[in-house]
């Protein structure tokens, strides 16, 4: 899976319950799949060269950060996200 766009509309969707990063170019990003539900999970590891952006679905924000605001995913680090509501989606990152 390849990281692309620099912002939330451009960035790849994804749409797999589990997801690995192998292409990210610097300031790339994905975005979590616009289907996600309460009670939805997403499970993303990036296996690239970069940093990258994880947007949330349009409108919602990822644990205590603002609505449609990314977060940042190391290398070789993954995260668990999990949608508890209509807004709301908690991440969880690997050590």
């Amino acid at each position: 899976l390849s990281a692309a766009g620099t912002t939330q509309g451009t960035a790849t969707e994804l749409t797999a319950a589990s997801c690995e990063i192998t292409t990210a170019a610097d300031g790339s990003g994905v975005v979590l799949s616009s289907k996600l539900a309460a009670g939805d999970s997403q499970s993303v590891f990036n296996a690239g060269a970069n940093a990258v952006k994880i947007y949330p679905p349009t409108g919602m924000s990822i644990n205590a950060l603002a609505a449609n605001a990314p977060m940042l995913l190391a290398i070789n680090t993954g995260c668990y996200f999990q949608c508890v509501s209509t807004t709301r989606v908690f991440g969880v990152l690997s050590a």
